[in-house]
């Protein structure tokens, strides 16, 4: 973690040009060499010095203006920001000779794990590139805890929603500037004190009173193992504390979380629905992957794994999207402005979802295209008989522990 304050910079320094300061802001720079993806409709430039468009074709008014409701993110490249009173970030490849170490061990011994992740970087880099000058000015101030700091952005989430979401169960944002919440006090969670270093079955209701039983005494195994930036040598970690090759089988899911939403997963089993969700590519859902290294990146320092077994697909309806319901359903999610999305019948019938995750979605998002879909396949619960036949396959949770 960088440790240090930077000097706080007036707003006008920090906001990039024609950005309100202190707001949420929807604005859409102009990429350079980037066209809109075949039959998307690009936004007309808001600018006085955008090239004017026919009568017809303009907007409505209200499409100008800022609305707190839309959850895009403008976006500038890896290039055009001050790298003196920013510190560079990995943003698909690096602006400068050599990658930090502190970045470099995201991703891997050559780049291995690169794939993997969306940015790696200052956390206050991050924020003013994806527009936020009011969380840069927070980092600089001594008075607010945030505090900058080395972060990975995983695939499949927005850059901002993945840490304004983290940062608020941490408790080290306030409430009042993450976007439909209300502000109130924030209960640090912790690992159970009786879980250790080691595998060990425990009764569930032991370590979470709350939490809902699916039978009477119902056990799970549980371990804290220590937190690694670099995935490999993290699932090496976790995997040589189970023996028996659970975390090796090829029918078992991760979900990584916070400890915050695992008390309350473990209390009632459906998703959170909040305008910070991080991972909505798919609509509301539990989301797991095949991938303990991509439940890692989700599960952030302090967070946990849950480790379930792949539910008996008989009794479900599952659907897997083709190259194009792939498209309009990450479209729909990521509120992309389309007018002739088809929703298949399929879709409200489903109970899981299986598709690939998308590769650049802060980087879509900002540029108003289509995502780009990621090897890396995800499997989403969502309805009712979904998520409960998955809560009944939850089989282990790793604790992850992390010291500064």
């Amino acid at each position: 973690m960088i440790h240090h304050k930077k000097r706080p910079l007036p707003l006008e320094e920090i906001a990039p040009p024609n950005i309100p300061t202190y707001e949420r802001v929807i604005h859409r720079q102009k990429i350079q060499h980037s066209t809109p993806a075949p039959d998307m409709p690009s936004n007309v430039d808001k600018r006085p010095e955008a090239e004017e468009k026919p009568e017809e074709q303009k907007p409505e008014t209200e499409e100008e203006e800022t609305d707190d409701d839309d959850e895009r993110e403008p976006m500038y490249d890896n290039t055009n920001y001050d790298h003196v009173r920013f510190d560079p970030i990995w943003y698909g490849d690096y602006p400068e000779d050599e990658i930090p170490f502190e970045i470099a061990e995201y991703l891997g011994e050559n780049l291995e794990h690169a794939r993997y992740h969306q940015m790696v970087g200052s956390s206050r880099t991050i924020f003013h590139m994806c527009g936020r000058p009011d969380v840069v000015r927070m980092i600089d101030d001594p008075a607010y805890v945030i505090e900058d700091e080395i972060v990975a952005i995983p695939i499949g989430c927005f850059a901002v929603s993945f840490l304004l979401s983290r940062y608020r169960e941490e408790g080290v944002f306030p409430w009042e500037h993450v976007p439909g919440l209300e502000s109130g006090a924030v209960r640090k969670c912790s690992i159970p004190p009786s879980v250790m270093g080691t595998v060990s079955t425990q009764e569930l209701k032991a370590l979470y009173p709350f939490s809902r039983q699916v039978i009477s005494g119902e056990t799970i195994k549980v371990v804290r193992v220590q937190d690694h930036p670099n995935l490999s040598k993290f699932e090496k970690a976790a995997m040589a504390h189970f023996t028996d090759g659970l975390l090796q089988r090829k029918d078992t899911l991760f979900r990584g979380l916070s400890l915050f939403a695992l008390e309350r997963s473990l209390a009632f089993f459906l998703p959170v629905i909040s305008s910070t969700n991080a991972e909505n590519e798919f609509g509301p859902g539990i989301y797991t992957t095949e991938a303990l290294h991509i439940a890692k990146r989700y599960a952030g320092k302090t967070g946990a794994i849950m480790v379930f077994s792949t539910p008996d697909e008989r009794r479900l309806k599952c659907w897997e999207p083709t190259a194009d319901e792939w498209r309009q359903l990450t479209a729909k999610w990521i509120g992309l402005s389309l007018s002739d999305i088809n929703v298949p019948p399929i879709y409200q019938a489903a109970d899981v979802i299986k598709g690939a995750m998308s590769a650049d979605q802060t980087k879509a998002h900002g540029q108003n295209r289509f995502l780009n879909p990621d090897d890396t396949k995800q499997t989403v619960f969502v309805s009712y008989r979904g998520c409960e036949s998955l809560r009944r396959e939850l089989k282990a949770i790793i604790f992850i522990e992390w010291s500064k």
